[in-house]
């Protein structure tokens, strides 16, 4: 299934296979934050399925991701923050790329302005979405962070071609 040193999401954190064993699979966070302290996790081989853990994108995918939702022109959509919570446990990346996007779009047709639950969603969105792009990408999450959000900005800018940073 997976081996030491695969990179693995689960719930938008990026682990980091320690270790395979008969029954189960340990996992360190790959990149170190505060919130994680070092833990190690050990998830049942028999979960693993269940856990919502899978494997990174590939830079192709993540490029394509990118240009259809990102770079892409739009409007802003409804959003059902009930709902929207839900998706973002689902660990999809093009699902986050999304909502990031829609929020987003909120944000600037609102002067900047996000209400608490939307602001909190958008944040947790960002953020997974960033983890996975940095890892795919060799770099930091901030840098990550920064390029989602330039990419939405230039986007909206009815730019045709990604920038060359962006993939």
């Amino acid at each position: 299934m997976f081996k030491v040193g695969d990179l693995l999401v689960r719930f938008g954190k990026i682990l980091k296979v320690a270790a395979v064993k008969t029954d189960s699979t340990e996992l360190l966070p790959f990149f170190n934050s505060k919130s994680s302290n070092g833990l190690t996790y050990s998830v049942q081989n028999q979960n693993l399925e269940n856990s919502h853990v899978r494997r990174l994108v590939t830079r192709e995918k993540l490029k394509q991701l990118l240009e259809l939702i990102l770079i892409k022109n739009s409007v802003a959509v409804a959003i059902n923050v009930t709902e929207t919570k839900t998706t973002l446990s689902t660990n999809q990346l093009a699902e986050s790329l999304q909502l990031i996007k829609d929020l987003w779009l909120e944000k600037q047709n609102h002067a900047g302005f996000l209400p608490g639950g939307r602001l909190s969603l958008y944040q947790q969105a960002l953020s997974q979405a960033s983890e996975e792009i940095a890892a795919v990408k060799g770099i930091i999450p901030d840098q990550a962070k920064l390029l989602v959000l330039s990419t939405l900005k230039q986007g909206q800018k009815h730019v045709p071609e990604p920038t060359a940073a962006l993939l």
